[in-house]
Formats: C-alpha cells, sequence, structure tokens
C-alpha cells in the first residue's frame, strides 16, 4: 500500500512506477485541488448565510496563509451579487496583519519556503497577465509585524476577478497556493456547474444557499465531481464548521486531478488497507471457519 498526499505530478510519478504496477500496489493519492465556495442567487448581502460565505472564503485566504488542500480558490458568485462580495472581501483581507505569526496580533504568517513564495507570486503574475484583475494584494506585504527587513517568505492576502467563468481558462487549470482566490461571476446555474466541474475534480468544495431548489440541481450537478461538498445556510451559520475543517469521520480525497484517492472515513477508510477475500462453500462450514478467523483477528 502507498499513501501520498502533496502535488499531482508527483502522485501521477508514484502511479507510473513499474512496481507498482505489476505487483498490483494499492495507490491513495490526495493531490491538488481547485476548491469552489458557491453563493446562492438568493443569498441577500446582509443575511446569514451571505456573511458565512465572506466569512468562510476570507478564513481560508489567510489560514495557513492560503497552504492548505482544502483552501477556497474559485469563488463563484451571481454577477448580481459580484459587487456585494467584492466590497466585502476586501474588507476581510485589507484588515489582517501580516508578519511573526507567534504575535497576537498577526493573522497571516508566511508561506513555507523562498520557492513557494516565489511560485505563489509568479503564479498571481501569470493569472494577472491572462487577463485577471488583482483586486487587493498580489505581491508582498508592506511591512511584516515583528520581522527583520528583508527576512520571511511573505505574501499579502490577494484577491483577483475574472470577467466571467471562461475569461480566464487559467484560474480552471492552475492552484496558487498560497493567500490567493478569485472571484468568478456567473448568470445562470448550469454554467456555474460546468465551470465548477472545469477544475478536474477536487477535494471539498461548499455551497450557500437557502434554496432548496438551488442546493439540489447543485448538488447533482457536482457532487460526482468532489470528495466532500458543504452546504451552509442561516439554519447552522451561528455554528457552521468551516469546509477547509476535514473530519475524521467523512472521507477525505477526491476524483480526478484531486488524486482519487480516500483518507479518513471513520472504519470504511480502513477498507483499502485491508486484503478482503470472498468465501464460498458449504453453510456450516463457512459459518464456522468465519467463527474462527473472528477469534483469530
Amino acid at each position: 500500500m502507498l499513501a501520498f498526499t502533496g502535488s499531482g505530478s508527483t502522485g501521477a510519478l508514484f502511479r507510473g512506477l513499474a512496481n507498482v504496477g505489476s505487483q498490483s500496489v494499492r495507490v491513495n493519492v490526495e493531490a491538488d485541488s481547485l476548491n469552489a465556495a458557491i453563493l446562492g442567487p438568493d443569498a441577500e448581502p446582509g443575511s446569514e448565510t451571505f456573511d458565512l460565505f465572506v466569512k468562510d472564503v476570507a478564513r481560508d485566504v489567510t489560514q495557513k496563509a492560503g497552504q492548505k488542500c482544502t483552501a477556497i480558490r474559485r469563488v463563484f458568485v451571481p454577477t448580481s451579487r459580484l459587487e456585494a462580495v467584492r466590497e466585502a472581501l476586501v474588507d476581510r483581507l485589507t484588515s489582517p496583519k501580516v508578519g511573526d505569526p507567534s504575535r497576537d496580533d498577526v493573522q497571516v504568517g508566511p508561506v513555507a519556503t523562498k520557492k513557494q513564495q516565489e511560485d505563489v507570486l509568479a503564479g498571481i503574475q501569470r493569472f494577472a497577465a491572462a487577463g485577471a484583475k488583482i483586486v487587493v494584494g498580489g505581491g508582498l506585504p508592506a511591512e511584516p509585524l515583528g520581522v527583520e527587513k528583508g527576512r520571511g517568505f511573505f505574501v499579502a492576502p490577494t484577491l483577483l476577478e475574472c470577467a466571467s467563468l471562461s475569461a480566464v481558462p487559467l484560474v480552471h487549470e492552475h492552484e496558487v497556493f498560497g493567500p490567493c482566490t478569485t472571484l468568478l461571476p456567473y448568470d445562470d446555474t448550469a454554467s456555474m456547474i460546468a465551470a465548477v466541474r472545469a477544475g478536474g475534480g477536487g477535494l471539498v468544495s461548499s455551497a450557500y444557499s437557502d434554496d432548496k431548489a438551488f442546493v439540489r440541481e447543485l448538488f447533482l450537478g457536482v457532487a460526482s465531481a468532489l470528495g466532500r461538498l458543504v452546504l451552509g445556510n442561516e439554519k447552522i451559520a451561528a455554528g457552521a464548521i468551516p469546509p477547509g475543517t476535514v473530519m475524521a469521520s467523512l472521507v477525505h480525497g477526491g476524483p480526478g486531478r484531486a488524486g482519487g484517492g480516500e483518507e479518513l472515513g471513520g472504519l470504511r477508510g480502513l477498507s483499502l488497507y485491508l486484503q478482503r477475500t470472498a468465501l464460498q462453500g458449504y453453510g456450516p462450514l463457512v459459518a464456522s471457519l468465519v467463527a474462527d478467523g473472528k477469534k483469530i483477528g
């Protein structure tokens, strides 16, 4: 059994090893993911559902400096709500302090390495060059708190925006693994579902709506492309668990780009690690052998 968490390219390398193929080694890969947060057309600015959506998106940009496999990379909003969402996120992303994470007044720390900092900044510029607008951030923070000049690998919390779902295809193909997310306006549910699926398979996405018909259409449209779908609405807004939180009792994994593997899932998650054999024959004999096996196991 080979279990791997990391980049999709490294996971593909492991899957292609000769010994893995010839010996039928089971491979469990949890890889890249262009996770989405989706605001329903019914969510009015100022409502509990709208506020929950904004809070979750902002948290995923700043928490761990966006260095999470479950972080929200694409933010789908109805065109009619675009201005309100942009305004709310700009407020949320410009207020957190960047710097030494051991300080109580700092909410955003550094990315892990100099190379990752370079990759994040380069990814943001790739999106911008392809047509995405940098709304806030996009470079180094002005003055990281509690850090000597020139030290640390910091990136300012960044919000980008695309003119339409298809204006910058790159946002559906490339993950910027840092404090960065992209706003994507949609005009109808069908085109939005197609755009979510254009990510090629994801670990988790979240939907925020109190409209059961919209949630049903969305669920049926995107569930097969995701390992987990989190539904947020006013009923759970006060105590909702963030979509980036991985629960031991739930499957953590996803199809396609996300690796096709599964982690956790309680007892269900152990099945991949077990060799299972079917026993067929005379009933009483089979029953006695199963009973013996339980005693041994």
